[in-house]
């Protein structure tokens, strides 16, 4: 995948928050390892999920996930660590992180710490976010 953006979200809070962040982030199969699909937490509309698959259909789709998650695609999962209270996923999306779907986490469940940070050098852009509560703090990055 050209152009890839590296992410690590870490969110921290009681059992039942992380349960349902974990719901609302992760297809578990039984026989593969977890799939990251932001469409369980932000679907696409009806008309986006039921049309036709051609050309056309793939560019909205694509400039709808732009808009409503900041990135074209889901993430590409590469490690999961999680323990009752807590879930750190490390994945790739391509060219941007999912900013969007991050402050759908963080507007869903302000009781639970979310940190994360993300990076892609070819695009010379980086990030670092952290929020709880009213508490926020946030940096990104383009180089010139």
């Amino acid at each position: 995948m050209n152009h890839q953006c590296h992410n690590v979200l870490l969110l921290m809070g009681n059992a039942e928050s992380i349960t349902a962040i974990k719901q609302s982030l992760l297809l578990e199969p039984t026989s593969a390892k977890p799939v990251l699909d932001f469409s369980l937490l932000l679907p696409p509309p009806k008309t986006l999920q039921q049309a036709k698959r051609n050309h056309v259909f793939v560019q909205q789709l694509k400039r709808w996930r732009i808009h409503n998650w900041s990135t074209a695609s889901n993430g590409v999962l590469i490690h999961k660590e999680e323990t009752e209270t807590s879930l750190q996923l490390n994945f790739s999306t391509i060219w941007s992180p999912p900013v969007k779907i991050y402050q759908a986490l963080m507007a869903r469940w302000p009781e639970v710490v979310c940190v994360y940070q993300y990076h892609n050098a070819k695009a010379c852009l980086w990030g670092l976010a952290w929020q709880q509560n009213n508490q926020y703090y946030r940096h990104e990055q383009m180089c010139e």
